[in-house]
């Protein structure tokens, strides 16, 4: 009976945070509109004063949160295998990046040339890049690093000390540092710094792009079976949310049937070739064969108008001394008349069409095709589709499947199951919706440790400093713990388990400044390789979305790792809205885009101040690398900046076998940030539960 008052009590609760959410939705499409066209009357009064920039329209939160000491800048550092010629890298960015240009011969990249400054608090693009000088991004530095040769005993020091350095705000905000090892027979390094606004707003550029890399395997190719819905074992964090397989497929099936459907209608009304490639004008004979032929007509204008519009929308955006001169009505118009010339249409043809549709020896033949093909098919045929029927529904009854496609029997095969499968997946997005407003106030407020910590008491100064740890060999780490990996406890929930403990042997060095809380607040998302390597499709396609951590810190053993299994999946079952939230976020700016910004960045301070601490978890099937001059990439680190009041960001990469662990810290977290670095490592070899 106690029981069911508390889930009585949970679902009351559930029911007044759901009503409170609905009750603010009018203040929130208040707060968007006045929002939006608020900051289009900012940009408007801004490139009407400053002719010479483009503003910038970036939403992204670490747009909003960016100061000029404390700047978002990533870092990658790139381990290259063989020897290091300086001059063929320069020469590839050249190549690939500064001076690649399109069809119509304007810059691909012009972002990367162009300075970026700020102007009543919002980012611009200074139009002029005529002063730009690749020699000024593309740096060489020395082999030797405060009088040593530089090597792995001290890359780390020598990479924190670059990262620790501006790049001048005079020159874009991009920089490649080739950092040469003394012994040829090692590999070198490149260290990479690059703004978050040049790849937020460079439409085309990828970060694949601007490290130069390729991914030696093959992609494969996923089925409507698998469709990548599933989940490795040892990579908890990533696909977090299982995605609405029926939904997916059921859209997927119509939408195959729709493009069948219309080739098939193209081809029967729409004859441009003959089979030998030879062009060929249609004859339009009827009325029907007319109508059919406008409809293709109007569709495929406005496909092309569509195209256009993109393009031009992209050529704008790529230089803002771009005008073009052709309206919307003229490019409509333009169009129309390409597809009515390419099919000999005309108010002539029209006429004719309608009048030879109008004979009556032509209106007999079609009543009497008509009527032929309805008696043929409901009435002499009628034997005939009863044993197809009977055919497809043994083949259905005894093998699940049937090669008569076309009957009624495979359709309601196929659809029906499709359709009651989707609606239950529409029925569990639902009750998601219906919990999302409890579980977001709960995760947000509720849940989060109220434990202060040196993380807390300390002043950031904005500049940023580095540390990695060793690479470690993940089949060591599985035949020690032999037998011990399975659903209940996750490889991923070890190496989390150790850098928790890191987490904690690194607070433990100020517990006579503040005491080592039990439980710390993180957030987390998953990055997957295709970040590093692929130069198409949506950019964000990627980076996961946001949870919300409260990571138990105690020296790791299977107890620890056992607690932290169990938040995980609790996570997994309460945060599905904020993860797909911060997707939105990531895609399209959709949660800053409601508050105005002053607002917004009053709560990205406070949340950020509870959740000092950001892991990011990155993970690929194996750890093959290419650069585009042809020299194989050892290894990759992402630094991801903390910004804010968020002062360490964790960065867990897992490629193959591989695991390192990448730190990116505050310089007044000095020098004691290592630790975690050498915790984890030490960790990661030595412990087993």
């Amino acid at each position: 009976m106690e029981s069911f008052w508390q889930e009585l009590k949970s679902l009351l609760k559930t029911l007044l945070c759901f009503v409170v959410a609905l009750m603010l939705m009018p203040l929130l499409l208040l707060s968007f509109l006045c929002a939006h066209f608020g900051n289009e009357l900012v940009n408007y009064i801004l490139s009407i004063k400053y002719p010479n920039l483009t503003i910038s329209k970036s939403k992204k939160i670490r747009t909003l949160i960016d100061t000029q000491k404390n700047a978002g800048i990533f870092h990658f550092l790139l381990q290259v295998e063989g020897a290091c010629d300086f001059e063929q890298i320069k020469r590839s960015y050249a190549q690939h990046l500064t001076d690649l240009r399109d069809k119509t011969g304007m810059l691909r990249f012009p972002k990367l040339r162009q300075k970026l400054v700020t102007c009543w608090g919002h980012y611009a693009w200074v139009n002029d890049s005529s002063g730009f000088n690749i020699n000024n991004h593309v740096l060489l530095s020395t082999h030797k690093y405060r009088g040593r040769a530089v090597n792995e005993t001290n890359i780390q020091d020598y990479v924190s000390e670059l990262a620790t350095k501006y790049i001048p705000s005079d020159l874009p905000q991009w920089q490649v540092i080739v950092i040469p090892s003394s012994d040829t027979t090692q590999p070198y390094h490149i260290l990479i710094k690059l703004h978050h606004l040049i790849i937020a707003e460079e439409e085309d550029l990828h970060v694949g792009e601007m490290l130069l890399l390729h991914d030696n395997d093959t992609k494969s190719v996923l089925t409507l079976n698998d469709g990548g819905l599933g989940e490795s074992p040892s990579q908890q964090l990533s696909h977090f949310v299982r995605q609405p397989e029926h939904i997916s497929r059921l859209v997927h099936h119509v939408l195959h049937l729709v493009i069948c459907r219309w080739q098939q209608f193209i081809y029967e009304f729409e004859s441009l070739e003959t089979p030998d490639c030879a062009s060929n004008s249609v004859q339009v004979r009827s009325l029907s064969q007319l109508l059919s032929l406008i409809l293709i007509v109007l569709v495929n204008v406005a496909l092309g108008y569509w195209r256009s519009r993109s393009k031009l929308l992209k050529l704008k955006r790529r230089s803002s001394g771009f005008r073009n001169d052709m309206g919307r009505l003229m490019t409509i118009r333009l169009l129309l008349n390409r597809e009515l010339e390419q099919r000999n249409l005309s108010w002539a043809v029209a006429r004719m069409a309608l009048y030879n549709s109008l004979q009556p020896t032509n209106l007999a033949k079609v009543w009497t095709r008509f009527m032929w093909r309805l008696n043929l098919n409901h009435v002499l045929l009628l034997p005939y589709h009863f044993y197809c029927e009977a055919l497809a529904l043994r083949d259905v009854l005894l093998r699940g499947q049937t090669s008569y496609t076309s009957t009624y029997c495979a359709r309601l095969h196929l659809y029906v199951p499709l359709l009651l499968y989707a609606q239950l997946e529409l029925v569990k997005i639902c009750w998601e919706l219906f919990k999302a407003p409890r579980n977001i106030y709960e995760v947000l407020f509720e849940q989060p440790t109220r434990e202060l910590n040196i993380l807390h008491q300390k002043s950031y100064a904005g500049r940023k400093i580095v540390s990695f740890s060793r690479s470690i060999d993940g089949s060591q780490l599985r035949e020690r713990h032999r037998g011990r990996f399975n659903d209940e406890l996750r490889e991923s929930d070890f190496s989390l388990t150790c850098l928790a403990g890191a987490v904690h042997d690194y607070l433990n060095t100020f517990a006579h400044l503040a005491p080592v809380p039990s439980l710390l607040n993180t957030t987390c998302r998953t990055i997957s390789k295709g970040y590093f390597t692929d130069s198409r499709g949506d950019k964000s396609e990627n980076i996961g979305g946001v949870v919300f951590l409260q990571l138990p810190l105690r020296q790791p053993d299977e107890q620890h790792a056992r607690h932290l299994h169990g938040i995980v999946e609790r996570i997994r079952r309460q945060q599905i809205m904020i993860y797909l939230a911060s997707i939105g976020q990531t895609k399209y700016s959709m949660l800053t885009a409601l508050l105005p910004h002053v607002l917004t960045k009053i709560f990205i301070n406070f949340f950020s101040y509870n959740f000092p601490i950001t892991i990011t978890e990155i993970y690929g099937s194996t750890a093959e690398f290419q650069s585009a001059w042809g020299q194989r990439v050892q290894d990759v680190l992402l630094f991801r900046p903390p910004q804010s009041k968020t002062c360490l960001s964790l960065n867990l990469h897992r490629f193959g076998d591989k695991y390192r662990l990448a730190i990116m810290a505050d310089t007044h977290l000095a020098p004691d940030h290592t630790i975690i670095a050498r915790s984890f490592e030490r960790y990661m070899e030595t412990v087993t539960l």
